[in-house]
Order: structure tokens, then sequence, then C-alpha cells
């Protein structure tokens, strides 16, 4: 069986994936801005729009459970250091630690933000080709003084890319030490060098490969790109984004 692999274009003709990169890239950031300043209602009106934008571009949120499945485990571990660590009225007291209502609150809120932030690179990242990525920032980054746009594009460009090959290569390293029995070590140091070493070695690699092959293709930054023209429907779209970002902050 294939394994999933997080953070990586998927192919559709949705609304979504048609829209302009860079009002989606604006959006994205608006609303990831957005929901650390907004209530409860807010953030529950931000997951419930993500839910309906995942219907819409048809992921099928049993993938993204799986995909997510090491982020929700981190998530877990969060919520309980904020909820032992968090200070305010008890909510169960036993001689070791008191967990409080607060703790529970903050807790439960905060994971709630990281999750959703990541939901949005999520469904950015699947809806979007590299190539519209690279050319969309360093559109966006061409009027800011002192940056190198074209560097930074293709630098965000290798980033996005090299997501998806570390995830694959994590993979395979893991089922090959579960063939040859080191998961079965009780050193956890060990377990993880035997993962983090081939894993660097590999990306390091296929940087290397991939750098050869830019140059074997003279590829050249500063290349002219052809910026695409954005439609009267992708302004509604970035208008009515907006408009939802504002009336979340006064929710």
């Amino acid at each position: 069986m294939t394994a999933l692999t997080p953070f990586h274009y998927r192919h559709g003709n949705s609304r979504l994936h048609v829209l302009d990169a860079r009002f989606k890239i604006v959006l994205m950031v608006t609303f990831g801005l957005s929901l650390f300043h907004t209530s409860f209602s807010g953030l529950f009106s931000l997951t419930l729009l993500l839910g309906l934008l995942f219907l819409h571009t048809r992921i099928p949120i049993e993938s993204v459970v799986v995909e997510l499945r090491y982020f929700l485990v981190l998530l877990l571990v969060v919520f309980l250091l904020r909820l032992i660590s968090t200070e305010g009225d008890p909510l169960v007291r036993t001689p070791w630690v008191t967990l409080s209502k607060q703790g529970l609150r903050d807790g439960a809120l905060v994971c709630w933000r990281l999750l959703t932030v990541v939901l949005l690179g999520f469904l950015f990242i699947s809806t979007t080709r590299i190539s519209a990525i690279k050319i969309s920032v360093q559109h966006l980054l061409a009027p800011v003084p002192l940056i190198p746009e074209k560097r930074m594009a293709t630098m965000m460009g290798l980033i996005v890319r090299f997501i998806p090959v570390i995830f694959q290569k994590t993979h395979a390293i893991s089922e090959a030490q579960k063939a040859r029995c080191i998961e079965s070590r009780k050193n956890p140091l060990y377990r993880l060098k035997s993962l983090v070493m081939p894993l660097m070695r590999g990306v390091f690699q296929d940087a290397d490969k991939l750098a050869m092959a830019m140059v074997a293709r003279c590829y050249d930054e500063n290349q002219p790109v052809e910026i695409p023209s954005a439609r009267k429907s992708d302004w509604q779209v970035l208008i009515c984004g907006c408009l939802f970002c504002s009336i979340l902050l006064f929710i």
C-alpha cells in the first residue's frame, strides 16, 4: 500500500484550485493572523469555513487525519503540558498535580489555533502548484526593498517541494528499521540516530542531484516570469475573505 504523503499538491478543478495563488497567500496570512486575535466563536466560525473548503476541494477528512497523525500527537502533548502548568480554579486535585479549569480552556484554545494554522497551510499546498507558489512569492515580494524576491521565491519553491520528499524518506527508513528490528531496541537515542542520519544523508543527496540538474539545464533566477492576471472572480473571493476576517475580530 502506498504511504500517504502530507503537504503535496492534489489535482482538482475546484474554485480553490483555480484561484490566483497570490490571493491564496494573502488570504492564508490574513486568516492566520486573525485567528490569534479572535474569540471562541470566531475560531469556531473559521474552523467551520475550513471544513466547508475541505469538502469543496474533495480532500477526504480521513486522509487529513491520517497524514497529520504525528502532529495530532504533538498537539496532545502541548495540551497536557498546558493543562498541568496553568494555575487557576482546581478541576482535579491529586497529590502530584492539580488540573485547573483555566488550564483546560487555555490548552484547548492553543491546540485549536495551532491545528487551524496547520490546516490552512495543508489546504493551501494541497490546492496550489509549486510553480504558482514561486511566481506568486516573487510578485508579492517585488515591492519590498532590500529583499531578493527571485531568490526568495526559488527558496520557497524548493522548501515546499522537499516537504513531501522528507516525509517519504522518513516512512521508507522507518519501514526498513522495522524489517531490521531496530525499533525493538530499548535505547531511544540509537533509534533516533538510526532514523535521522540516513534521513539527512538522503535529503542532502537529493538536494545535490537537484542542484546539478538545475545547473545542467542552465537555470537562471533572473529569467523573465510571466505573471498571470487576476480575474474578477479572484478579486471577489479576496474581498469576501478579508471581510470575513474583519468580522471574526468583532465576534
